[in-house]
């Protein structure tokens, strides 16, 4: 039978989501930020660093932070924006659940800080159901005000790789992307095999709504609808690259395959929403 119980990861208030079949998933309100997902099998499907700190106000590395509204640096706001820093409550919907999955809703409160760095009336929902072999996340964002306003989003992924040297994505092929590791980059690249323990930082313009990830640590498949960007990004082996969260051989143990909105923003005029998911889906 399948539950959704109260814990704590860390000392940070969390819900632990058990599917009928055993899979699991740990969501913290601290981020609504997915911290584990063991599959069926008894695996762990997220990479979570041993050095990220646990606190009010810091980002969690590692698992799938909730970027909104900003991506990286590309604005005012703070980095990624304040999604991952915040803390969520959870919701009762009043969907029905097909009754062999096991999902939780969460709400980003629209608190002091949030209105003092983004002054719209917006509500924001995430939503993680585990189903089988599956565990998706979505991400709701609503107008609920009277002026347009556009955003970025992702969701991060960390997937746990086992070892960087035997990666490796199908789905890309043709595609091109901008090179974030370039300052001096112009223009678009067209994909190529990834380089193991070399920094890798790619933003897949117009991607594949399906790709395949295989490792040493078996095989994950991803799919997303919504979301029009894929980033692909592993800091590399160089120290200087390396977040100072991270283990220094950390990024040997997983890649990060994010489903993205951030060369064309998402634009909501009052009262419209938008939708973006991400179903990964483990055969490992």
């Amino acid at each position: 039978m399948s539950h959704i119980e109260n814990c704590h990861f860390h000392g940070l208030p969390a819900l632990r989501l058990r599917a009928k079949d055993g899979a699991t998933a740990i969501v913290t309100l601290h981020g609504a930020h997915v911290v584990s997902w063991v599959n069926a099998r008894g695996v762990e499907q997220l990479y979570l660093s041993p050095n990220t700190r646990y606190a009010s106000g810091q980002a969690i590395r590692g698992g799938v932070p909730v970027v909104f509204p900003q991506f990286n640096s590309q604005g005012v706001l703070p980095r990624h924006g304040f999604a991952r820093t915040s803390d969520w409550t959870r919701v009762d919907t009043l969907v029905e659940i097909p009754a062999d999955e096991c999902s939780v809703t969460l709400t980003l409160p629209r608190n002091k800080v949030i209105k003092s760095l983004w002054p719209y009336v917006f509500a924001c929902q995430l939503k993680l159901a585990l189903h089988g072999d599956k565990l998706t996340i979505s991400l709701t964002v609503s107008n609920d005000g009277d002026q347009t306003f556009s955003f970025q989003a992702a969701l991060h992924t960390y997937l746990t790789i086992a070892s960087i040297a035997s990666v490796s994505i199908t789905g890309l092929e043709n595609c091109d992307f901008e090179d974030c590791t370039d300052a001096h980059a112009q223009g678009l690249k067209r994909h190529s095999a990834l380089r193991p323990f070399e920094a890798i930082d790619r933003i897949y313009y117009n991607a594949p709504q399906a790709l395949v990830l295989q490792s040493a640590h078996g095989e994950v498949s991803l799919s997303q609808t919504g979301f029009s960007d894929v980033v692909v990004w592993n800091p590399g082996g160089a120290a200087a690259a390396s977040p100072a969260d991270l283990p220094k051989d950390g990024f040997r143990q997983f890649l990060c395959v994010e489903a993205a909105q951030i060369g064309t923003p998402a634009v909501l005029k009052p009262a419209e929403i938008w939708q973006g998911a991400q179903t990964l889906t483990a055969t490992r």
